[in-house]
């Protein structure tokens, strides 16, 4: 199957994958809708990466994940051919693919999989994208024969614990910036300031920023987010398809007011 897979991997322009036991991860399964959708007997996790980062330059007002289409439906359409094929060839398996709600802590099988480390901020970070990237999984009761990959961290420098604007990183009874961003009840008045003060109106970035192993983080290839990328939010424009199109459009209008 992995040469199949490496095949397939190849002409979706998929540059970062790998494989890891599922039962490294079945104990800490998150409880969720999409649980229901795992294989019976489920034995493997292919787990993929899908680098958004379009520009060196970042956004004028939004997080980067949110300036490209809905990674839900770029990197789902994708998944979601990859699984097609897998039941084409493999008729006598389950294949199920998540992306984001997902009952798989996605961070730890990307890690077991060799695709990067955990960074103090929860993300994962890897060696030519940095922590700009979506991760989805497969996961198929199809054994793969996978390598021992331990779980490893950053280089735990502290910078994105430091620069987090709500100290939601080293006290988690704080409120992260993003999650503000995409409240839909009244916000306080410190919870206004706090996104006038950081110019944002969806999602935050700052954690990654700072981060030295982004540095030097490489640009995606993939088209569908490099054709669909935004540089900011402008009030009115078209929402369909964007990250912040779930939480309704008086969210994103009512932040936007604010600045």
């Amino acid at each position: 199957m992995k040469n199949f897979l490496v095949e397939i991997f190849k002409n979706k322009g998929i540059e970062f994958y790998g494989f890891c036991d599922f039962d490294k991860l079945q104990n800490e399964l998150f409880e969720c809708s999409a649980k229901l959708r795992l294989p019976k007997n489920s034995a493997s996790v292919i787990t993929m990466l899908f680098p958004y980062k379009v520009r060196k330059e970042k956004p004028i007002n939004i997080s980067r994940y949110a300036a490209v289409e809905d990674y839900h439906f770029v990197a789902g359409k994708i998944l979601e051919d990859i699984v097609k094929s897998l039941k084409e060839r493999y008729e006598d398996f389950s294949f199920e693919y998540f992306i984001d709600n997902s009952p798989i802590n996605e961070v730890k099988a990307a890690v077991l999989s060799g695709l990067g480390v955990k960074g103090k901020n929860n993300l994962l970070i890897n060696e030519k994208y940095g922590s700009f990237c979506f991760i989805g999984e497969i996961v198929t009761d199809y054994k793969i024969q996978t390598v021992e990959n331990s779980i490893t961290n950053c280089i735990n420098c502290g910078e994105c614990l430091k620069a987090c604007p709500t100290g939601f990183l080293s006290d988690k009874n704080n409120k992260c910036l993003s999650f503000v961003t995409q409240q839909k009840k009244e916000l306080t008045e410190a919870e206004k300031n706090l996104i006038k003060e950081n110019k944002t109106v969806w999602g935050c970035d700052i954690c990654q920023n700072v981060c030295p192993m982004n540095k030097n983080s490489a640009l995606t290839e993939i088209r569908g987010f490099i054709n669909s990328y935004r540089n900011e939010y402008i009030e009115n424009e078209d929402i369909k398809n964007r990250a912040y199109a779930w939480r309704g459009e008086k969210v994103i209008k009512r932040n936007i007011k604010l600045l």
